[in-house]
């Protein structure tokens, strides 16, 4: 939107009486356009062969929730994300076949992000669902054993062949295990939120109709103006799906029991070292662009017990919050903002945040916004 609009905006809505709690400069109107259109355009994954393709959707559906995939058969990816928790579990950190100390992320909004896992281990979806296949304190299977598994049982047979056009015998099993993996991703980007009161406003403000924009809450619009102003929370969570997909220090304890959690220092490593990423022979778009990204990270101090910025899409639904679920309530992660610790935060980091000393006003205001998401 051009200045002049934003100006004209400003004119209509002070012009309604009663309708409107916030009035924005020209400088926030166009960071609450940034944050459209929703839901995004689909675009496959070059990486991925089967990536919006039916017949690896309904297979991916079908091995989200099937617990034959773990070592011993009682463990699905649906136990831990749950459809009736918007894909989260709930709980601070899950419980697994042993201790896990981050929180499970919500599995929605996947589709074109750049990283994945809170320290980015993985750098595509299908090498995301990978890892906790293998990983031994959640389905702790084996690549042989997972092949093993779908080369056993009629139906997976039938399903990978419907999908990858040959049967699983024919394949070694480490491809078949990352074709398993890009089943899993080709349904897992389906799952997308739904609309929300905020994009109606959004699109509204886009075309000028004010009688739309008059519907939205004026709470929420005043958390608006909070969100994209004076908090300038949309440096961090900016985009569509309000999150820049990097990674952060913002303050949260990164101490577990008997250590630390290196966040994206270890999880750059880990990706150096992991033989299903973009640069490895299972991808299916070995061009340079499709490389570039993974190539590019470099390896820093700074990075240490940094975590990756999520999406604030269903952010109400995904409770509790942080990398290690130490906060229960959205209440609780504005009360961090509010009042954070600077002292905390790491010395080489960017020094974006600062505590926003926010009003209970504001802060309830702020709420009203986040919980509209």
């Amino acid at each position: 939107m051009t200045h002049r609009l934003a100006g004209l905006l400003v004119v209509l809505l002070t012009g309604v009486s009663g309708s409107f709690a916030a009035e924005f400069t020209p400088g926030e109107t166009a960071t609450i356009l940034s944050h459209g259109p929703w839901p995004p355009v689909f675009q496959a994954e070059s990486t991925n062969r089967v990536s919006g393709d039916d017949r690896a959707i309904r297979f991916g559906e079908a091995l989200f929730r099937d617990p034959r995939l773990s070592t011993d058969g009682s463990m699905a990816c649906s136990d831990c994300h749950r459809p009736d928790l918007a894909f989260s579990d709930g709980l601070p950190t899950p419980t697994g076949r042993a201790e896990i100390t981050r929180n499970t992320p919500a599995t929605l909004n996947l589709a074109g992000r750049r990283w994945f896992g809170w320290d980015g281990a993985s750098d595509s979806l299908w090498a995301a669902s990978i890892r906790p296949i293998l990983n031994a304190a959640e389905m702790n299977n084996t690549v042989e054993g997972v092949a093993a598994t779908v080369r056993g049982n009629p139906d997976l047979r039938d399903g990978y062949r419907r999908s990858f056009g040959v049967l699983p015998d024919q394949v070694a099993a480490d491809r078949l295990l990352a074709d398993i993996g890009k089943a899993l991703a080709a349904w897992q980007e389906t799952q997308m939120t739904e609309r929300t009161g905020f994009d109606d406003f959004r699109d509204a403000l886009a075309r000028g109709d004010t009688a739309v924009m008059a519907r939205y809450p004026e709470p929420a619009q005043r958390g608006l103006k909070l969100f994209v102003g004076k908090g300038r929370c949309s440096l961090c969570h900016y985009g569509p799906a309000f999150s820049n997909g990097e990674f952060a220090d913002v303050g949260v304890p990164f101490f577990i029991p008997g250590g630390v959690d290196r966040g994206r220092y270890g999880g750059i490593r880990a990706l150096q070292e992991n033989p299903f990423s973009r640069t490895g022979s299972h991808s299916d778009d070995r061009s340079p662009q499709a490389q570039h990204q993974t190539r590019q990270v470099r390896l820093l101090h700074r990075n240490f017990g940094e975590f990756r910025v999520p999406s604030l899409r269903a952010i109400a639904r995904t409770a509790p919050y942080m990398h290690d679920g130490s906060l229960a309530r959205l209440e609780d992660v504005i009360d961090h903002y509010s009042e954070l610790d600077e002292s905390r935060l790491h010395v080489d980091g960017e020094r974006i945040l600062r505590p926003l000393h926010l009003t209970a006003s504001e802060k309830a205001d702020l709420l009203a916004f986040l919980r509209k998401l």
